[in-house]
């Protein structure tokens, strides 16, 4: 599995939705399923498949698939 697929299954299985909703236009409170208490779920979702933690000024930029992935790559993971 590639990062981007760990990352949608992160998403999945953290806001409880399909790996084919996780799109690069999902946004927190976008969905019902991202609320503050799912984006908890998420960051430790995320730090557990890429065994890593991220730091809580990083977990407030995590707004957006796309930041999350920005947010990843200020942490050497990289995405292709």
């Amino acid at each position: 599995m590639n990062n981007i697929e760990k990352l949608k299954q992160a998403f999945s299985e953290a806001l409880s939705i399909p790996v084919d909703q996780v799109t690069e236009d999902l946004k927190y409170q976008g969905i019902a399923e991202w609320d503050s208490v799912s984006h908890l779920f998420l960051v430790e979702a995320i730090e557990t498949a890429f065994n890593l933690t991220i730091a809580i000024e990083d977990v407030l930029e995590m707004s957006s698939f796309t930041n999350v992935k920005q947010v990843l790559n200020k942490l050497h993971v990289t995405f292709n």
